[in-house]
C-alpha cells in the first residue's frame, strides 16, 4: 500500500490575515466598523441580530451601560477572531481555493474583490417555498407525482417514511397504510410520474363507480401523507435547486408569478458585490413573493477565494505522504469494539442465516431486525422527543491495546522529563506492525495545516504539518459540499471517483442520496458526482436508469461481510456518501446503515489517541518527524477561576502565573468539539471571555495555538500571513481488497446458579413465552389481542398469575409468563392459543418468532422471602396496564399514556404506604440515577425543569382523583384501583419483612421500573427519567405548600 497525491488540493483560509485579530482588542467598535465593511457584510449573513445590536450601539453609545457594552464586545470578539484565525468555511468568514501540486510551493491569495460567492437559499426555507408552491390548487394539478422512494410492502401493508415538523425540525417516522387494489395500481402506474388527473383515471379503471371528487380527494390525501411526492421536491444532488424549480414552473401558466420571483432571486444571487443592500433586496424579494416565514439564516453562502499562485511542491507533498504512510501503523493499534455493523451481522445470521433478503424488510424495526439504536427512532414517542440521549462518553468502554500502551509510555516520558513535546519514533511504530497490512480504500484525504516561516523554507524540509485528520473511504468526503460553487473542483473530484470505480470493475459504487432534517441538508447539497445513486427520501440527480431504489437492494452476510446486491443490475453495490454530514445522529436506520457500510473492511481514519489520559490536566504535543499528531492541551476547571471577577488586572496576573506554571503559551484555542476560538491571554478582553465561559462549565479544553502572526506559508498580496488548512486527496495503491478484522462475536454471559426455586424450564409450573416483533406490533398485540383474551383466560382458570415485560435488546420482543402451580397442563393450552392466535402475524412477517424459554427468578432483586409476593404484584400490574393501554388510541392516546404513567406511579407509591417526604426522597434518588445515564444531572436539569413548567398544571390535575371525571380518565383509573386492591395488602407483607431495611424501597423502585416498562412502547428508560423528575417536582411543590399552611 503506497500513498500518492492526485495532482490537486483544496486550500481553506479565513477572511483576514491572522495578525488582524488584534484589531478588536486595540481599536474602538466604531473604528472596527468603519474600516471593515466586508466584516459587517459577513456578520449580516451570520448573525443579523448582532449586527443590529452593533448599529444601535454606534448610533447611541450612551444608551449602552458597561455590562451591555461588554456583552456586545465579547460577541463581536468571537466573530472577528474567527474571521482572522479559523479556516472552516462559514459564510464569508472563510473560503476555499482549489490548488495544484507542482514544482514548488507558492500560496499567494488575491484581494477579496476577486472572490466569488456561491449563494443559495437555506434548505429549510427553500423546502417551505416548494411546499407552498406545490399546494396551490392550479399548480398542483400540473405537477407530476411519484411514490415515496422509501415505500415497500410487508404483509398486507405498505410502509414508508414520512416526516412531521416539530420545532422547525423534520422528524421521520415509519408509517403503514393498508393495501388495496387502488393502492397497488397507483403505486405501480405512478412509478414513471403521473398528474393528479392521471392518478384519478387509474382509480376509475379499478372502480368506475368512484366519483371524480372522491378519487381526487383520495389522491390529495396520499399527497398530504407523503406517500406520493411532487416533482418540485428539493434535490440533494444534481443541478441547482432554484434553477430546477424555475425550469419546472416554465410549463405551468398559473405559476408565472412564482417563476418570475425565482428568476429575480437568481439574478440577485449572481451579483458578486459585497453590499448589504443586496442582502436586503433578497430578503425583500422573498418576503414579497412567498407567504412563508423567513428564518434568521435565510441564505447559505460559500466563499471561493482566488489566488495569484496556489501550488504545493510535489516534493513537499510526497514527503508528508511518506510520513503519513509510516504512521498508518497506528491504525493497527486501534481496538475494535462491538460495532453496530458487527452486531447487525450477528443478528442477521441468527435470523436469516445464509438467505439473501430485501434490505428494507431486514431493516424494518417491526418485521426485520432493524439497525442499531436507530430502531427506536422510528417509534413515535412525543413525550421524550425533546429529551437528550446518553452521551457517547457515558457508554464508552476502555479497551487496552498496543496503542494505549504507547500512549502510556509517552505520558510517563512527559511526566518524568517535564516535556512540552514527545516524539513517536520509528521503533515505536515497528512495535505496532507493518503499515502495508492496513486495509485502505482506493482514495482518502489528508487534512491539516502547513507550518513554517515561508514557502521557500518549507520546500527545503523546514516545516511541520499539523494533522487534523486523515479520512475516507473516499477523497470526496469533505469535498462534495464545495463542488457546486467550483466547476474546476467538481471535475477533479469526478476524476478521482472515476478512478475509484475503475478499481472495482465488477461492482457498482453508488452515492447515497438522502434528505434529513432540513437544515442539515445545507451541507448535503452537491452535484451529481457518481454515475449511480441510491435515493432514499431524497431526489437524485441521475437519470432513472442509474438510480438504485432501496426496494431493489438485497442484503446477505457472507464470510463476515455484509453484501448488498442490486436485483436489476445483478451486481454488488458499495454505498458511498460524498459529504461530511454527521449521519450518525438521529438518522433513519436505512440511511445510517448505508453510510456505516461504506467503512466495512476498511480503516478510514488516522489520529492520535491519548486514551485514558485524555482528560489529564496537561498533555504535551505529540510529533512524528515533521508531523504534529496532537497539539499540547490543558484542562482548565471552573474551580480554578471561581475567585476571579471583574478586576482585569488581577485576572491578568492570575493567568500570567498560571501560564508560567502550566508551560502555556500566551495564545491558546478554546476548544469545544470541532469549534476553536483564539484567545490571547495577555489581553484582558480575551481573559474575561474565557473566565465567563469556564464558569458556565465544569471544565474547558485549551489547545496550543500554532499560528504565527508575521510569518507563514500562506500569504496575500499585502504580505499578510494566513491561518489555513489544506485538504489533500490521496490514492491508495494497490487497493486493499481483503476484509478487515472479523467482528467480535456477542459475548455470552455466564449462566446463573440454578436452584430449584429459582429456575423453571418449559413444562414446569411457569410458562415463559417470547414473542419477537417490532415495538408498534407489540403495542398493538398487547392493547388488543392480549387485552381481550387474558381476562377471559383468567376467568376460565387457565392461569393463576401472569405478567409481561417489553424488551428491545438484542431484538424487540414481549416476554410473557404464566403460572399454573396446580394445573401445569394448562400451560400447553395457553401456548396453543397464543400460537394459533398469532399465526397470521407470523405468516405475514409481523411476528418473526415465538419462542419458549426458561424463567429464572430475580431473587436477589426481589428477595427470597418476597419473590412470590412480587410475582403476584407483577400479575396485578400487568393486567392493569393491559386495561389502560387498550384505551389509548392515536396521538391523543400518547398524551394520555404519560399522564396515566404519572398517575399509576403515584398510586403505587400510595399502595406501598410512602409519606409525601418519602415519595420525594425516593423519586429524587431515582431521578439522579437516570440523569447520570442521559448526559449528567447538570445537563438535564434545565430542559427537564422547562418541560415540567410547560406541563405543570395538567400534572397537578391528573394526579388529583377529584378531577378524574373531568379529565375523562375514570375508567382507566379503575384499572389501577383494581390493582391497588391487590397491591396494598401485598405491599404490607413486604414491609413486614423489611421493617428496618432500605430493601423495601429498593423493591418498590423495581416495581415502579417494571410498571413504566410495561406502559411505555419504547425508550422506556428515557421516559422513566422524565416521570421521576415530574413526580419529584410535584411532591416538592406539595410539601412546600403544606409548609406554608402550617
Amino acid at each position: 500500500m503506497a500513498l500518492s497525491h492526485t495532482g490537486f488540493f483544496l486550500l481553506r483560509s479565513p477572511l483576514y490575515p491572522v495578525n488582524r485579530y488584534r484589531d478588536v482588542l486595540e481599536g474602538s467598535l466604531q473604528e472596527l466598523a468603519d474600516k471593515n465593511p466586508l466584516f459587517l457584510y459577513a456578520l449580516c449573513i451570520a448573525s443579523g441580530d448582532l449586527l443590529k445590536e452593533l448599529e444601535r450601539f454606534l448610533s447611541d453609545p450612551a444608551s449602552f451601560n458597561k455590562k451591555k457594552t461588554d456583552k456586545l464586545r465579547k460577541s463581536l470578539y468571537k466573530y472577528w477572531v474567527r474571521a482572522c484565525s479559523r479556516s472552516t468555511p462559514y459564510g464569508l468568514f472563510a473560503g476555499c481555493t482549489t490548488g495544484t501540486i507542482g514544482a514548488d510551493t507558492q500560496l499567494l491569495l488575491n484581494d477579496m474583490k476577486d472572490a466569488y460567492q456561491y449563494v443559495r437559499l437555506d434548505m429549510d426555507y427553500y423546502t417551505r417555498i416548494c411546499n407552498h408552491i406545490s399546494q396551490q390548487p392550479d399548480i398542483s394539478m400540473a405537477l407530476r407525482y411519484y411514490p415515496n422512494n422509501s415505500l415497500y410492502k410487508t404483509g398486507d401493508k405498505y410502509r414508508y417514511a414520512e416526516y412531521t415538523i416539530n420545532n422547525n425540525r423534520r422528524k421521520y417516522l415509519l408509517t403503514a397504510v393498508e393495501d388495496s387494489v387502488f393502492m397497488t395500481a397507483i403505486i405501480r402506474e405512478a412509478a414513471a410520474g403521473l398528474t393528479i388527473a392521471q392518478i384519478v383515471q387509474v382509480i376509475h379503471e379499478q372502480d368506475p363507480s368512484v366519483t371524480e371528487e372522491e378519487a381526487t380527494g383520495f389522491v390529495r390525501e396520499l399527497i398530504d401523507s407523503q406517500l406520493l411526492i411532487a416533482d418540485t421536491e428539493p434535490r440533494i444532488t444534481g443541478e441547482d435547486n432554484l434553477q430546477s424549480l424555475t425550469d419546472r414552473l416554465l410549463s405551468i401558466p398559473d405559476a408565472s408569478t412564482f417563476r418570475d420571483a425565482l428568476l429575480a432571486l437568481q439574478q440577485l444571487f449572481r451579483q458578486q458585490d459585497f453590499e448589504r443592500s443586496r442582502l436586503a433586496a433578497i430578503h425583500q424579494q422573498c418576503e414579497t413573493a412567498f407567504p412563508v416565514s423567513i428564518p434568521k439564516d435565510l441564505l447559505q453562502i460559500d466563499l471561493f477565494k482566488t489566488a495569484q499562485q496556489c501550488q504545493l511542491s510535489e516534493t513537499l507533498v510526497n514527503d508528508i505522504l511518506s510520513q503519513i504512510h509510516r504512521l498508518m501503523a497506528l491504525c493497527l493499534g486501534y481496538t475494535k469494539g462491538q460495532t453496530e455493523m458487527s452486531s447487525f451481522m450477528t443478528r442477521f445470521m441468527e435470523r436469516y442465516e445464509s438467505q439473501e433478503v430485501p434490505l428494507n424488510l431486514v431493516l424494518d424495526g417491526e418485521t426485520g431486525i432493524g439497525y442499531g439504536a436507530a430502531i427506536e427512532n422510528t417509534v413515535h414517542t412525543p413525550f421524550v422527543e425533546d429529551v437528550a440521549g446518553a452521551s457517547a462518553s457515558e457508554n464508552q468502554t476502555v479497551n487496552w491495546s498496543p496503542l494505549q500502551q504507547l500512549g502510556l509510555d509517552k505520558y510517563e516520558q512527559f511526566l518524568q522529563q517535564d516535556l512540552t513535546e514527545v516524539a513517536i519514533t520509528d521503533e515505536d511504530l515497528q512495535k505496532l506492525g507493518d503499515p502495508e497490512t492496513v486495509p485502505m480504500a482506493r482514495s482518502c484525504y489528508l487534512f491539516g495545516s502547513l507550518l513554517g516561516s515561508s514557502a521557500e523554507t518549507a520546500d527545503k524540509g523546514d516545516y511541520r504539518f499539523a494533522l487534523n485528520s486523515m479520512g475516507g473511504p473516499s477523497a470526496a468526503n469533505l469535498l462534495g459540499r464545495f463542488c457546486n460553487g467550483d466547476e474546476v473542483l467538481t471535475e477533479k473530484v469526478k476524476t478521482i471517483l472515476d478512478e475509484e470505480a475503475a478499481a472495482y470493475p465488477d461492482l457498482v459504487i453508488a452515492e447515497v442520496v438522502h434528505f434529513p432534517e432540513a437544515r442539515a441538508a445545507n451541507v448535503l447539497i452537491r452535484p451529481t458526482l457518481r454515475p449511480y445513486e441510491i435515493p432514499y427520501i431524497g431526489v437524485a440527480g441521475t437519470s432513472e436508469e442509474f438510480r438504485i431504489p432501496v426496494a431493489d437492494i438485497m442484503v446477505s452476510v457472507r464470510q463476515n461481510e455484509v453484501i448488498l446486491r442490486s436485483k436489476r443490475l445483478n451486481k454488488r453495490i458499495l454505498p458511498r456518501l460524498s459529504s461530511a454530514h454527521n449521519y450518525g445522529y438521529n438518522s433513519l436506520p436505512i440511511y445510517k446503515f448505508l453510510c456505516d457500510l461504506q467503512h466495512q473492511s476498511l480503516i478510514s481514519f488516522l489520529h492520535w489517541d491519548w486514551g485514558v489520559f485524555a482528560n489529564r490536566k496537561r498533555l504535551p504535543r505529540v510529533v512524528y518527524k515533521n508531523i504534529i499528531l496532537s497539539r499540547a492541551t490543558w484542562t482548565l476547571t471552573s474551580k480554578e477561576v471561581e475567585h476571579l471577577g471583574d478586576d482585569a488586572d488581577a485576572n491578568l496576573r492570575f493567568f500570567d502565573q498560571y501560564r508560567e506554571q502550566q508551560k502555556m503559551p500566551d495564545k491558546v484555542l478554546l476548544a469545544e468539539a470541532d469549534n476553536e476560538l483564539l484567545l490571547d491571554l495577555t489581553a484582558p478582553a480575551a481573559i474575561g471571555l474565557l473566565i465567563d465561559h469556564v464558569k458556565k462549565m465544569t471544565s474547558v479544553k485549551l489547545k496550543e495555538c500554532l499560528l504565527a502572526e508575521e510569518s507563514g506559508i500562506v500569504r496575500d498580496t499585502d504580505n499578510g500571513a494566513y491561518a489555513h488548512e489544506v485538504l489533500i486527496p490521496m490514492r491508495s495503491v494497490p487497493v486493499a481488497e481483503k476484509p478487515g478484522d472479523k467482528p467480535r462475536p456477542v459475548v455470552a454471559t455466564a449462566a446463573p446458579v440454578q436452584l430449584p426455586e429459582r429456575s423453571f424450564a418449559p413444562g414446569s409450573e411457569w410458562l415463559y413465552v417470547k414473542v419477537y416483533c417490532g415495538f408498534r406490533v407489540a403495542e398493538e398485540l398487547l392493547a388488543t389481542w392480549f387485552a381481550e383474551q387474558l381476562p377471559q383466560w383468567q376467568e376460565d382458570g387457565l392461569f393463576e398469575e401472569f405478567f409481561f415485560l417489553r424488551y428491545g435488546d438484542p431484538l424487540p420482543h414481549i416476554r410473557l409468563r404464566f403460572r399454573n402451580s396446580q394445573h401445569p397442563g394448562h400451560n400447553d393450552e395457553i401456548l396453543h392459543r397464543i400460537q394459533n392466535g398469532l399465526q397470521p402475524l407470523v405468516d405475514n412477517g409481523q411476528v418473526s418468532k415465538i419462542q419458549c424459554d426458561t424463567y429464572i427468578r430475580e431473587i436477589e432483586r426481589y428477595g427470597a422471602a418476597t419473590m412470590e409476593i412480587s410475582e403476584q404484584l407483577f400479575s396485578a400490574d400487568s393486567l392493569a396496564v393491559l386495561g389502560v393501554v387498550s384505551m389509548l388510541e392515536g396521538a391523543e392516546g400518547e398524551t394520555y399514556r404519560w399522564r396515566m404513567a404519572l398517575r399509576g406511579t403515584d398510586m403505587l407509591l400510595e399502595d406501598f404506604g410512602l409519606t409525601p417526604t418519602e415519595r420525594k426522597q425516593l423519586l429524587a434518588g431515582l431521578r439522579e440515577g437516570f440523569a447520570a445515564e442521559f448526559g449528567g444531572a447538570k445537563a438535564q436539569h434545565k430542559p427537564l425543569n422547562d418541560k415540567y413548567r410547560k406541563h405543570q398544571q395538567e400534572i397537578a390535575s391528573f394526579l388529583r382523583a377529584e378531577n378524574d371525571e373531568a379529565n375523562e380518565i375514570s375508567d382507566a383509573v379503575d384499572f389501577f384501583r383494581q390493582r391497588s386492591a391487590i397491591t396494598a395488602p401485598l405491599a404490607q407483607q413486604i414491609r413486614q419483612h423489611y421493617q428496618n431495611d432500605n430493601r423495601y424501597f429498593d423493591i418498590l423502585a423495581s416495581h415502579i421500573h417494571m410498571f413504566l416498562n410495561r406502559i411505555f412502547v419504547a425508550k422506556q428508560r428515557k421516559h422513566e427519567m422524565v416521570i421521576y423528575h415530574f413526580l419529584e417536582k410535584y411532591y416538592l411543590s406539595q410539601l412546600a405548600m403544606e409548609a406554608t399552611l402550617k
